[in-house]
């Protein structure tokens, strides 16, 4: 087992790779009550089409969300919420483009509850029966969605930031994709993508690293021993984005999304370089330290409902700003022509990144203290070989002009376009 310290944070990190290719992170916190675990496969809503082994595949939309579901449900009708509950533990899990994580949070029966963990997630008892009575569950939990109007909001701004991809579909599909999913669709997918070798589990709490790494040990060689098939996923199509589109709902005040396509990153610096500097950047030119910001909240042009949203992933990279306001097209162009000539913006200063960095790394500093939000960080920024832990290294290294430089670079050849949701 490998163990790295990083001295300005007094935190380490231990790091092994078992015998059947899971990746184990263990972050001890000594004197920490609450222990929390996060067991990820790397399968989520993208996965729904893939070759393997020659052979190309195809499932209906959500089958990744509906699996994450099903999997809570044990041999014997029993529950895993319901057993995790019975140890003293809190769980859930949530799916994602690209991965689907399970987790637990606990202040005893920690051993009990991580070998729940692992044995849960890592097989399947599926009925014909249990399968058919979630999709009624999963039906109303879409209907339910496309009642809120955030979620409108962003899921449109993808559909016109990804026309024609996965990107533009619900991650829990719709009510048509989720009535196709069969037993033998989630079955298959357990196969391909629940293998070891395609997970990794991140413990964060007071315990002991070598008599840990031995008890999921002995829980992994429990399990059924798979070897992850080669996979060649479906790629992020850049389609022309979809320049503007609306529609109408029961809200009080209009919302606006715009959005910007970057290009896909080329590998000249990391993902989680690429995504630190764009947050700094538009952080200088639109958060709340910004003149930008106070001048436009001062003149009720934008309210706290205002948000930016950046996403970098080896296929695609992208940035949403998002608000609530009554004069939606004068402030879509605004905020377009603001970043066209974001140059001439005075808050590009040394003073105001340094500000910006010392705050986030305040923000880094302040999470090391919650043992689940750790735990969910680490899960998040592993981009790549570099991890959460990396964040204060890159975020000390960065400079102003490396950081403008990125930014540049990207609204120079970024796609914009905008969602509005008008009142009915």
């Amino acid at each position: 087992m490998m163990s790295y310290n990083y001295p300005t944070i007094a935190e380490t990190l231990y790091v092994n790779q078992l015998p059947n290719g899971m990746m184990v992170y263990l972050i001890p916190k000594k004197h920490f009550m609450e222990t929390t675990g996060v067991l990820t496969s790397r399968f989520g809503s993208l996965d729904n089409k893939f070759t393997a082994m020659g052979q190309a595949y195809q499932y209906p939309e959500g089958v990744a969300h509906f699996l994450e579901h099903k999997l809570f449900e044990l041999s014997e009708g029993l529950d895993a919420a319901t057993e995790f509950t019975k140890l003293g533990a809190e769980s859930n899990a949530y799916t994602t483009v690209d991965k689907t994580s399970f987790y637990f949070s606990t202040t005893g029966n920690l051993s009990e509850s991580l070998a729940l963990l692992q044995e849960f997630v890592m097989s399947t008892h599926l009925t014909e029966e249990s399968v058919e009575r979630e999709k009624e569950i999963i039906g109303q939990e879409i209907e339910m969605y496309q009642d809120d109007a955030d979620f409108r909001l962003y899921q449109g701004i993808l559909e016109n930031l990804f026309p024609k991809t996965a990107l533009a579909e619900d991650i829990a599909g719709s009510r048509n994709s989720v009535n196709q999913i069969s037993v033998k669709d989630l079955e298959e997918n357990h196969q391909f993508f629940y293998p070891p070798s395609n997970m990794e589990l991140v413990l964060v709490g007071d315990f002991e690293p070598e008599q840990i790494i031995e008890e999921i040990k002995i829980q992994q060689n429990k399990a059924e021993q798979r070897e992850f098939l080669p996979l060649e996923r479906q790629a992020i199509v850049y389609h022309s984005v979809i320049k503007n589109r609306s529609m109408h709902m029961d809200v009080s005040l209009s919302k606006l999304a715009v959005g910007y396509r970057g290009p896909k990153p080329d590998g000249g610096r990391s993902l989680l370089e690429q995504k630190l500097s764009l947050q700094l950047f538009f952080t200088m030119l639109l958060g709340w330290t910004s003149e930008t910001n106070q001048a436009w909240y001062d003149s009720r042009q934008i309210d706290d409902s205002f948000d930016l949203e950046i996403e970098v992933k080896e296929e695609y990279q992208y940035l949403i700003i998002s608000l609530d306001t009554i004069e939606p097209i004068a402030m879509g162009t605004r905020l377009k022509q603001f970043l066209t000539h974001f140059e001439r913006s005075k808050d590009l200063t040394e003073a105001h990144f340094q500000l910006l960095k010392r705050e986030l790394y305040g923000d880094f500093l302040r999470s090391l203290d919650s043992v689940e939000h750790l735990a969910m960080q680490f899960v998040t920024y592993h981009l790549g070989e570099e991890t959460y832990f990396d964040v204060p290294k890159l975020i000390e290294q960065l400079t102003l002009e490396q950081v403008v430089a990125v930014g540049r670079e990207f609204l120079a050849s970024a796609d914009v376009t905008d969602f509005t949701i008008f009142p009915k």
